[in-house]
């Protein structure tokens, strides 16, 4: 009797499971219903990953049957245009002048660049202006060749004496030309050497002799070659100063005794003049010059000696 409760029991069971299985799933087979259930969840899987693929290629929707229109891409908007920029009512500043180019800018002659006061001088160190154009060397600068010619007037006086008591010692003194004609060189820019040639003569109506003035006229000379040096202390200005030392001559000559005297000896002068540039190496100027020399004849039977000097004003033109 308990065995066929049981058995009626789990006949019950299957009964209410199949009869439940029906109503949830249908009437068609088992494995017709597994197909259905299989294509359902992999196309649910397909509308998950990739929904936007099928909307856009067309593909009928599951759940309707409807196709979706592809959605057309989202336009971007436009970007607005920036407003305009605001106009400065102040004047540019001027643009920066291009930097020099030493390498081939040519030199210019021209005036030296002053600087501030404080300032550097262009070209030092440390200045950020370069250094001034120089000018051409040689022009308006005391270098080079150095030809002097100078022409004036000059008074002087002279003194001959001799070891002869009978003929005595006689001076005399009175105005005259003076010349110049130096030439040389420049070893270094503000210093001239060379060679000098200079002279002086003077004439006078009257000697003195043993206190006493003797009516005649006399006439008489004197003349210096010898090296000089001509010194500009600024190369680029007029003002010199110099010297010069060499072999010397001298002549007297009264008219009325008919004695000449003629003598060679020493001499030397001094001078300092100024000069304005008028060309690029020529300039024009005035020099005083004092000149002194002594001088020597000796005859058979008397000696002389002869001391003349003067100082001369003379207008000269420089090729330097």
């Amino acid at each position: 009797m308990s065995c066929l409760r049981v058995g009626a029991l789990k006949s019950d069971r299957a009964r209410f499971a199949s009869e439940r299985r029906a109503d949830s799933i249908g009437t068609l087979a088992r494995c017709s219903q597994c197909k259905r259930t299989a294509v359902l969840v992999f196309s649910l899987l397909g509308l998950v990953l990739a929904p936007g693929n099928a909307h856009a290629a067309g593909v009928p929707s599951p759940f309707t049957g409807e196709t979706a229109a592809p959605a057309s891409p989202a336009t971007p908007p436009l970007p607005s245009a920036a407003p305009p920029p605001a106009q400065s009512t102040l004047p540019l500043p001027p643009p920066p002048p291009p930097p020099p180019d030493a390498a081939s800018a040519p030199a210019v002659a021209g005036p030296p660049v002053s600087a501030p006061p404080g300032a550097m001088p262009p070209g030092a160190p440390g200045s950020d202006l370069p250094a001034p154009p120089r000018q051409a060397r040689g022009s308006f600068l005391h270098d080079g060749f150095y030809l002097r010619m100078g022409l004036g007037l000059a008074y002087s006086g002279a003194l001959v004496s001799s070891d002869s008591k009978s003929l005595g010692d006689y001076s005399f003194a009175g105005g005259g030309v003076a010349f110049d004609l130096w030439l040389g060189g420049t070893p270094t820019p503000g210093l001239a050497l060379g060679a000098a040639l200079s002279g002086v003569g003077l004439n006078s109506s009257s000697r003195r002799a043993s206190d006493q003035s003797i009516s005649g006229a006399v006439s008489g000379s004197t003349g210096l070659l010898g090296f000089f040096a001509d010194v500009f202390p600024d190369p680029e200005r007029g003002f010199h100063f110099g010297g010069a030392l060499g072999v010397a001559s001298g002549l007297a000559k009264p008219k009325d005794s008919g004695m000449t005297y003629e003598g060679g000896g020493i001499g030397l002068e001094a001078w300092t003049g100024y000069d304005f540039w008028v060309g690029q190496q020529w300039s024009l100027g005035g020099a005083v010059r004092f000149i002194g020399t002594v001088t020597r004849q000796d005859t058979d039977t008397v000696k002389y000696e002869t001391s003349m000097g003067g100082m001369s004003l003379s207008f000269t033109a420089l090729y330097h």
